[in-house]
């Protein structure tokens, strides 16, 4: 059973400002929209792993998008891009993974509270994700991925046919194996909305691309974007509004 907080008790864990190499910094974490909490489940491995939910609008739907941050950072990723989904309504749970770190001026509670690990290790708090979003009966799930965990979703996808599509930004071939990524894309049929810079798009993205077999895929790849989901915020994308109009069509298809 998940376990649910108030923001209150989120900001008593420890939501203070950070800095990143990246750049990835806020003097203080949003305030939080209506609706919003914070859910606990178990990792694949049982660990506990924290995220933030935001309801959709209108409340009824029961539409998901389970969202996943880069290295180095956490839920803060989709402070600013999860309202935006919620509109369209999609709700939403961005999670700490434990693989992160301080970015966008808050602590990842999953690598504070229950430890960190790997990019590969991480997965089990994808797996862990699913499972919550299955058995609080949200349907249908989408995934979504910045960076390593984009490369990451394209594995939960192929491994879960239940899935209805997938979100995938920047995603490489970032693990040890640096030809598992591919073979997780050529088993994907879902869906896919995959997202890079057009220097990333030269430096073997294009190649994850054609390796995905599904028939309803869309390549995103524009000047003055950024690495990640972060090409979603304006002030640090100057590609953001296109990136966001995209990806908006791309999840009204989806409903329709």
């Amino acid at each position: 059973m998940a376990m649910i907080r108030t923001w209150g008790m989120v900001a008593a864990l420890g939501l203070v400002a950070g800095c990143s190499s990246a750049g990835n910094t806020r003097e203080a974490p949003l305030a939080p929209p209506p609706g919003f909490k914070e859910v606990e489940f178990a990792a694949a491995d049982g660990r506990r792993v924290y995220a933030d939910f935001y309801p959709a609008s209108p409340q009824s739907s029961k539409r998901m998008i389970l969202m996943f941050h880069q290295a180095g950072s956490n839920a803060g990723e989709y402070e600013t891009i999860a309202p935006q989904m919620t509109k369209l309504g999609f709700n939403c749970v961005a999670v700490d993974q434990r693989s992160g770190g301080g970015m966008w001026g808050r602590t990842n509670r999953t690598v504070d509270q229950s430890g960190s690990g790997e990019y590969l290790d991480a997965y089990k708090d994808l797996e862990g994700a699913l499972k919550y979003a299955q058995t609080e009966q949200y349907s249908p799930v989408i995934v979504w991925g910045s960076s390593y965990s984009a490369s990451l979703v394209l594995r939960l996808a192929s491994e879960h046919r239940e899935i209805k599509a997938v979100i995938s930004f920047s995603p490489g071939e970032y693990m040890d194996d640096k030809s598992i990524v591919a073979k997780w894309a050529s088993k994907l049929t879902q869906p896919t909305f995959f997202a890079c810079t057009p220097e990333e798009l030269t430096d073997g993205r294009q190649r994850l691309f054609n390796a995905i077999p599904a028939k309803n895929k869309v390549l995103v790849s524009l000047p003055d974007g950024v690495h990640g989901s972060s090409t979603l915020i304006p002030d640090k994308s100057k590609a953001a509004g296109q990136y966001m109009q995209r990806l908006k069509a791309f999840l009204t298809a989806l409903k329709e």
